[in-house]
């Protein structure tokens, strides 16, 4: 004799989680992704991610309306997908990413930026703006093991990225040992600077630090 084993309403929330889990993991890498070879296939993996979950929303509105009076609660895989739909949408994984980034690494980026102000680190604004860090604090700065230092109001600036760009645009960490600086960058006051070249947002994140996003 065969018996034939029914679904669960368990085995209904499954491929959607495994869904929502394997999205989430893709944006806690989404740095790493970005700051890769693999910048130009992120785009289109998100959006397979997004057009799967709404596969899953229109599959579990189905398996509602089959189900209705075959099982207890058949509206639950709806309310999960929906709700994962949501949280995909709207959930604000790049800032919690970025300021995981910078906990981590503060006090590493600090310790180069001192270096870099005492002149243990050699540099000559006046020739590239561009700054060789040792390689043992190479994450610190993604792409690749280098920094940006200016002279912003005679005083010295140092930029780490978080995000290279594919042309000119990037973002990431600077470190401003005076707030008069960000005044006068927003006040557009300085001009032709390469840290402040474009900036679509200036926001603090603590005492003389900012994260600056430019296009």
């Amino acid at each position: 004799m065969k018996f034939k084993i029914e679904p669960t309403l368990y085995d209904s929330f499954k491929p959607a989680f495994r869904w929502t889990a394997l999205f989430i993991l893709i944006k806690f890498c989404e740095n790493l992704l970005i700051n890769s070879a693999f910048i130009f296939l992120y785009g289109p993996l998100l959006f397979i991610m997004y057009l799967g979950q709404v596969a899953f929303l229109i599959s579990s509105i189905v398996y509602w309306a089959r189900r209705r009076n075959q099982v207890d609660k058949p509206y639950a895989p709806f309310l999960f997908s929906l709700s994962a739909f949501v949280f995909m949408l709207y959930f604000p994984f790049t800032k919690l990413t970025l300021g995981i980034d910078f906990l981590l690494k503060k006090g590493d980026r600090e310790k180069v930026v001192k270096m870099i102000t005492a002149r243990e680190i050699y540099y000559d604004v006046n020739k590239s703006s561009s700054v060789q860090i040792p390689n043992e604090y190479a994450n610190l700065s993604a792409g690749e093991p280098n920094v940006v230092v200016e002279e912003i109001s005679e005083k010295t600036c140092v930029f780490f990225f978080t995000f290279r760009g594919i042309s000119d645009n990037f973002s990431g960490f600077v470190y401003v040992p005076n707030e008069q600086v960000i005044k006068k960058i927003k006040s557009g006051q300085h001009r032709g600077s390469y840290i402040f070249y474009d900036p679509i947002e200036i926001t603090k994140v603590t005492n003389h630090w900012y994260f600056v996003a430019n296009t």
